[in-house]
């Protein structure tokens, strides 16, 4: 097994030259948001890069609009805003740039923003000063091959589902090693989470399985509602590939890729899951460790769900 790459990298003082904004246009406060980062930002003398069609500039010669493939690429950081599924999409997007990624919360829970909207000058003057770490989390690379020969290559960081369309449990095996040659287990489920340390405490979680530390070099293969009371999740070496094969008489399969791209597959195609060779690099603005950060985003989360209840 190959030594884990350290997670955090310090930066020191780094100069921004450029800073991209990503707003989710589905949240009624993004384009507020973004117009507030905006005005820090230029304040500040340093320039804004937007995404193509998100938001109109006005008419500042320092805000830079660009098309996808170079707005992924070109600025010094992006900063995200909205909630973990707009992060994920971005992470998908700028990784193979080895883009840092800040993400500010415009959601619910948060795992992966580095803080709340309600904050954002205190945060953006952290990322303007370069008092920040950079923390590298490992992705999936998942490519679906067909019977024809044709595959197709799709990008995680949380996590690669397989499920039917229907209510139906499924009959999955999934195997380990270069060319799937090592058969893991016969499952008998409604689906099979493949998911990155990263996603162990996103659907993985929810279906049972263990909490994996950022850092750690696995992949966890989980079983959603097996059959057999004694199934439980495997933690894998990332040096090994994961390949789900199905029973021929499997249908309306379908293959989800951090929950946001969904794919038909057929029951003759197969799924290989492997380690991808980026990663993606977080923004953290200081050393609150792994633990701490888990324990209290998920009180959050137990203490908001209970304050909604009594609003009800």
């Amino acid at each position: 097994m190959q030594p884990i790459a350290p997670t955090v990298k310090r930066m020191g003082k780094t100069m921004m030259n450029e800073v991209g904004i990503y707003l989710n246009c589905d949240k009624s406060d993004s384009v507020e948001m973004a117009a507030k980062c905006i005005r820090y930002l230029r304040g500040r003398g340093i320039q804004v890069a937007l995404l193509n069609n998100q938001m109109e500039p006005d008419g500042d010669p320092g805000v830079h609009i660009y098309p996808k493939d170079e707005f992924y690429k070109k600025p010094d950081c992006i900063v995200v805003l909205g909630g973990d599924g707009t992060l994920l999409s971005v992470a998908r997007a700028s990784c193979i740039y080895d883009m840092p990624l800040f993400g500010i919360n415009l959601g619910k829970l948060g795992f992966l923003t580095e803080g709340e909207a309600s904050n954002y000058e205190h945060l953006l003057k952290a990322l303007c000063n370069g008092e920040f770490f950079l923390e590298k989390r490992m992705m999936l690379s998942s490519c679906i091959n067909r019977p024809n020969g044709e595959s197709e290559t799709f990008l995680a960081l949380n996590d690669v589902l397989v499920k039917n369309t229907g209510f139906r449990m499924m009959d999955i095996k999934a195997y380990a090693g270069k060319e799937g040659e090592n058969m893991i287990d016969f499952f008998r489920a409604d689906g099979l989470i493949i998911a990155s340390p990263t996603g162990s405490t996103a659907y993985s979680l929810a279906a049972g399985g263990p909490v994996v530390a950022p850092g750690t070099d696995v992949m966890i293969v989980n079983p959603i509602c097996p059959h057999r009371l004694h199934d439980r999740a495997y933690v894998i070496a990332a040096e090994e590939n994961i390949t789900i094969r199905f029973d021929e008489r499997e249908r309306d399969i379908i293959v989800s890729f951090d929950g946001q791209n969904i794919i038909p597959i057929g029951a003759r195609d197969e799924v290989v899951v492997k380690k991808a060779p980026y990663t993606a690099n977080l923004v953290r603005l200081n050393n609150v460790n792994f633990y701490d950060r888990l324990r209290k985003k998920l009180s959050d989360d137990v203490l908001s769900n209970i304050s909604n209840k009594d609003r009800r």
